[in-house]
Parts: structure tokens; C-alpha cells; sequence
């Protein structure tokens, strides 16, 4: 049997480098893509909080806290037993958020849980008929109750991030469409230069099967193994989220990684009637 020209070799093995950057690109492509409709996207944070009970569980959680103030100011926990919504916490924190995602702080308004928190006092006063009250005391108990509310709203690390997330964010989309450009020319490079066209079909279906295997690999390790579920966190609410959204992630890579499994398979036909031809 002749063996392939030097030249021939080289030319094998650029295609191969070149196929290389492509799946390296794809990848890069894919982590980015589900980044920006999963951690850039405050709808999809909004979405899992109300699938994980967020809102349920961080009332409580709230209440809770609440009621250690109570105990120290004499209150009843009865008088907690209702004070707080779902409602009111759901439209705080889309709030905290979208002020987040666009880059306006991440400042909680306590307006609305203040006024609550007063009205459901003169209705404790006047059941109880307590006469002698101190006004003083009564604002430092509400401004209290509102830092307790304020503290247990926020998401760890979002204010320190906030700069470096902004930023990020901004720039994915062009990151995106720079990944694009590069996929797209290394593509052309591929077609062009190939004489054989069957042959550009088999490189990109290596940069394909290579993105299947990177993609979908570690998330389907991480599922598998469960390790998502051993993280500690103190605030239930929090750690529901963060599963969700942590699965949630792991789920869209893998619809990815299938993606481009059904691609790789497609174009390995799809070569194999080519080069027949050929």
C-alpha cells in the first residue's frame, strides 16, 4: 500500500487542529449560550424560586427570625402567626433582582414591610388594650424588625459581585456572537479547502462528537453522583434555590451535549454516503 505524500499528512493534520478549535469553540459556545438563559437571566432565577418554594420557605424563615425580636419586646408569637405573604416577599425580591440584573444596586424596600409591620401592631395594641406604649421603643422595634427583613431577603455574595456580574453580563451576548464568527470561519476554512467535501463533513463531525463528550460529561457526572445535594447552607430557602438551579443548569448542558450528539450522528451518515459517492 503507497503511503500518504508529507504533504498530505500536513494538510490531515491542520484539519485535525482545526477541528480541534472547533469543538474547543462549540464548547465555549454552548457554556456561554446557557449561562446567558439560566445565571444572566433573572426570569429563570424568578422561575426556580417558585418551583423550589423559595417564597414559602423564606417566610418562615423570616418569621422565625421575627419572633426571637418578639420575644425580646414582649410580643406574642401569635402576632407574627400572620403578618407576613408570599406576595409581598415575591414582589420585594423581583424587585431586589431586577435592580440587580441591571445594575441599579441591590437595595431591598422596606416600605411596604414597615407599614405592614405598623399596621399589624395598632391591631395587637388595641385587642390587647395596652395603654402606656413608648413610641421610641416601638420605632426601634420596626426599624429592627425591617433590618431582620431587609438581611433576609438579600443573596449572599450579590453585592460583592454585583460590579463583576454586570460586566459579565453586558459582555456575553458579544462574546456570543464573536464565538459565532469563529465557528463559522473555521467552517469555511474546512469547506474551501477541502476538495472532497465528504472530508469537511468528517472533520465537522469530529468538532461535534468532541463537543458531545465536554459538554454533556461533567454535568451528567455531577447529576449522577448527586453532589449538588451536599452542598450547606444554613437558610433552607436558599439551598432549595440553589439545587434547583444548579439541576436546572446541569439539565440544559446535557440537552446541549444531546444536541450535538444527534449532529455527530447525522454528519457520520451523512459522510459515509458522501465518500461512497466520492
Amino acid at each position: 500500500m503507497a503511503k500518504k505524500p508529507f504533504r498530505s499528512k500536513i494538510k490531515h493534520a491542520v484539519y485535525i487542529i482545526l477541528s480541534f478549535l472547533l469543538s474547543v469553540t462549540l464548547f465555549a459556545l454552548s457554556i456561554c449560550t446557557v449561562l446567558q438563559a439560566t445565571i444572566f437571566n433573572s426570569n429563570f432565577i424568578m422561575d426556580n424560586m417558585n418551583s423550589s418554594n423559595y417564597f414559602i420557605d423564606k417566610r418562615d424563615e423570616i418569621t422565625n427570625s421575627l419572633e426571637d425580636l418578639g420575644n425580646a419586646s414582649g410580643l406574642k408569637e401569635v402576632f407574627f402567626a400572620d403578618l407576613l405573604d408570599e406576595v409581598m416577599i415575591s414582589n420585594n425580591t423581583r424587585e431586589y433582582l431586577e435592580n440587580f440584573y441591571s445594575g441599579e444596586g441591590t437595595k431591598i424596600d422596606t416600605t411596604e414591610f414597615k407599614q405592614t409591620f405598623n399596621n399589624a401592631l395598632d391591631k395587637y395594641i388595641e385587642d390587647n388594650k395596652i395603654k402606656n406604649v413608648n413610641n421610641q421603643n416601638r420605632d426601634y422595634m420596626v426599624k429592627k424588625a425591617a433590618q431582620i427583613y431587609r438581611s433576609s431577603l438579600e443573596i449572599p455574595l450579590f453585592s460583592r459581585i454585583s460590579g463583576y456580574f454586570i460586566s459579565s453580563k453586558n459582555a456575553m451576548p458579544f462574546v456570543i456572537a464573536g464565538l459565532i464568527v469563529f465557528g463559522a470561519v473555521i467552517c469555511l476554512i474546512l469547506f474551501f479547502t477541502n476538495e472532497w467535501k465528504h472530508r469537511f463533513v468528517k472533520y465537522i463531525c469530529f468538532a461535534t462528537s468532541g463537543t458531545f463528550l465536554t459538554v454533556g460529561i461533567m454535568p451528567a457526572l455531577i447529576l449522577a453522583t448527586g453532589k449538588i445535594n451536599q452542598i450547606n447552607l444554613a437558610s433552607r430557602a436558599l439551598y432549595n434555590l440553589f439545587v434547583q438551579c444548579a439541576n436546572s443548569i446541569c439539565i440544559a448542558l446535557i440537552f446541549c451535549s444531546l444536541f450535538f450528539l444527534l449532529v455527530s450522528i447525522g454528519l457520520f451518515f451523512q459522510y459515509r454516503r458522501m465518500r461512497k459517492k466520492a
